[in-house]
């Protein structure tokens, strides 16, 4: 049977877009004027840089949404052209988040790939996806599976939500991309120190949560190689992620600071190489 290997740039968009959600924590309790946040990443996989990404974040009362825009360029983008724009909204509730529609685009090799998640107020998710399960050689998750869920944006910060309750990162958090339904298990490993580096505008004590990934249903039929394994391994088995939360400065809000796990082309580093942020006059964050 011929192995497929996975697009190197697949693993570490996502990881981003868990990741730069996690600067929502430490803007609660919300503010009446709208907050926006634009936060800039760069990953280096194997020591080499391969994707920039940007992140806007707006919140105001109940009321959330997460932007994310990524692209791969050098060495990587000339053999593998992606690039992805996902944006997250919903509302926000002392019982945690509320998704109310999630989306994503992006450019696959030249094939364009969507997803659309509409949320009802019973639990049930709305699903619009392009290329369908079918041509991707997978199962659509059953609807059974994908009720109660959150997109990958809203469940991270669902788990930081709970955090700011005393949680921490201890938490499990049911998730449903739209083609593939899994757990993400938090783990909160203490505070840590991060050193200075050219790479990133922070360095200093951050909280590390570890992040795994528990693979439950819509994944290939075809055993493959995927970008994030080193040997062989099947349903897309994931080694854990790192994130590191801290201030960038003074009493400002915990971002995501620094972001490492590892791969079949050696390990992957996001690193924050900015952090801006401006205050918004709208009452709410615009729906898509």
């Amino acid at each position: 049977m011929t192995r497929r290997t996975a697009p190197p740039a697949r693993f570490p968009s996502a990881a981003i877009a868990a990741g730069l959600c996690a600067a929502l924590a430490g803007l609660f309790p919300l503010p009446a004027q709208a907050q926006r946040w634009q936060l800039d990443y760069r990953v280096h996989v194997g020591g080499v840089a391969v994707l920039d990404a940007r992140a806007e974040l707006t919140l105001t009362e109940g009321r959330y949404s997460v932007q994310v825009n990524a692209a791969t360029d050098g060495f990587l983008g000339r053999l593998f052209p992606w690039e992805t724009q996902s944006l997250s909204v919903g509302t926000v509730t002392p019982d945690g988040v509320a998704p109310i529609r999630h989306t994503q685009s992006g450019v696959l090799r030249g094939s364009p790939r969507t997803v659309t998640l509409d949320y009802a107020p019973d639990g049930s998710v709305r699903t619009q996806v392009s290329p369908p399960p079918e041509e991707e050689d997978r199962d659509p998750v059953p609807d059974t599976l994908s009720r109660e869920t959150r997109d990958p944006l809203s469940g991270v910060l669902d788990m930081l939500m709970a955090g700011l309750h005393g949680g921490g990162c201890q938490r499990t958090v049911p998730i449903y991309d739209g083609r593939r339904r899994y757990d993400m298990i938090f783990t909160d490993r203490g505070m840590t120190m991060i050193g200075a580096s050219r790479h990133s505008v922070f360095a200093g004590a951050a909280r590390q949560c570890r992040v795994s990934h528990k693979p439950i249903a819509g994944y290939e039929r075809t055993p493959r190689q995927a970008f994030w394994q080193r040997g062989g391994g099947g349903r897309e088995e994931r080694p854990p992620v790192d994130l590191w939360i801290a201030p960038v400065e003074g009493s400002g809000p915990p971002l995501p600071v620094r972001l490492e796990t590892d791969s079949g082309f050696g390990g992957v580093v996001i690193h924050l190489t900015a952090a801006r942020k401006t205050d918004q006059t709208a009452e709410r964050p615009a729906p898509p």
